[in-house]
């Protein structure tokens, strides 16, 4: 085996963790205070840019109803944050390090809490499975293998 190969699989191999939300072996090639790190960073950028929607009572009856999913999540050691955003889109999202967000857009599609709940445990899903990480490390091993071959075969 050539060492460039030999050196691709050796990181590969290192970047294997076990996902906390579902047992099964994957590619991680970020830590979870790199995780932490990009989500706080994340958080401020979305807060200014979309805004907190101007409503105390209602953030945190938000916070509040995440405060009591976490007792099921896979990595409830986390940092996490939930908040209403100021967007008339549709939408929740969550990015990593435990900070999920809720758009006022969407408010009025959920008729009670169960549906609320659904919506950010299925974000909180999205965190526990590291999907950003793991999305993260596809990108930056691809990249090492087309490092590799350029190596390989400079042609």
């Amino acid at each position: 085996m050539k060492p460039a190969i030999r050196l691709l699989f050796v990181l590969l191999l290192a970047g294997c963790a076990t996902n906390p939300a579902t047992g099964r072996r994957q590619l991680i090639l970020m830590s979870e205070q790199e995780e932490i790190q990009i989500g706080r960073q994340s958080d401020g950028e979305i807060r200014g840019q979309m805004g907190l929607y101007d409503d105390a009572e209602l953030q945190a009856y938000v916070r509040g109803v995440g405060q009591k999913l976490l007792g099921t999540s896979h990595r409830p050691a986390l940092p996490w944050s939930f908040a209403v955003v100021d967007q008339p889109a549709v939408n929740a999202f969550a990015v990593p390090g435990g900070f999920i967000y809720l758009t006022r857009g969407i408010l009025p599609f959920l008729r009670d809490e169960a549906e609320l709940a659904a919506v950010m445990g299925h974000e909180i899903g999205h965190v526990d499975a590291r999907h950003s990480a793991e999305a993260y490390s596809k990108q930056l091993s691809a990249g090492f293998g087309l490092a590799i071959a350029g190596v390989l075969a400079p042609s």
